[in-house]
């Protein structure tokens, strides 16, 4: 898969974007992007231009008809990553932790829905909707967790070992394609074919070296 984005520095914002405007010979109106970070310093503005404008195109027309059915204002930010998956997140403020719910379980019932609309309209985009950034969050502490744990195995010379927390099936997806450029896989423990749960109610996964 080709690049889906291009981030472009410059000293002021307006400067980047022109730089890929001229090389491209393009109209600012026939471009999306992000803008990254302002120029603070001798630190440059950096922007990300998205190379797909039809998928972003598509993901925001969503993101603002659902706001719009809900009565009220937020603001969609929209990024892709370099293996040209969405990441599309609400900021609703007052009705943020409504939306998230318990553990985020209304939040992943917006995404089944929210996905299903957008598979509609083309199936091959790969996105995830989040809320004031919880499921990043999340993500963002569960890979932490499984660093953490990947010490702990080489320090006490161990094949595996235990994810010792509740991890959602969304989180659990993240850490396995991070660790998978470690060496290690994330693997859900089974017996008989049935899932084992932990007395919380969530899958048990340990975390052991990539088969060779």
């Amino acid at each position: 898969m080709g690049a889906r984005y291009i981030d472009i520095e410059g000293d002021t914002v307006e400067e980047a974007l022109e730089k890929f405007l001229k090389e491209h010979s393009k109209e600012l109106s026939e471009i999306r992007y992000k803008v990254l970070r302002l120029p603070v310093g001798r630190q440059k503005a950096k922007v990300r231009i998205f190379l797909d404008t039809e998928d972003f195109d598509i993901l925001d027309e969503i993101a603002r008809e659902f706001l719009h059915r809900l009565g009220v204002k937020g603001s969609v930010d929209i990024d892709v990553d370099e293996e040209g998956n969405y990441y599309v997140n609400f900021d609703i403020q007052d009705l943020d932790s409504t939306l998230i719910g318990n553990r985020g379980r209304i939040l992943r019932e917006l995404n089944y829905i929210l996905k299903a609309i957008v598979n509609k309209r083309k199936r091959t985009i790969r996105v995830n909707f989040d809320i004031a950034r919880y499921m990043r969050r999340r993500i963002g502490r569960a890979i932490n967790k499984a660093k953490a744990l990947i010490q702990i195995m080489q320090q006490q010379g161990k094949n595996e070992i235990v994810y010792d927390a509740p991890i959602m099936s969304e989180e659990a997806e993240q850490v396995r394609r991070y660790l998978r450029n470690l060496g290690y896989t994330l693997e859900r423990l089974k017996i008989k074919e049935k899932g084992i749960r932990s007395n919380t109610g969530e899958p048990v996964y340990i975390i052991k070296p990539l088969s060779k």
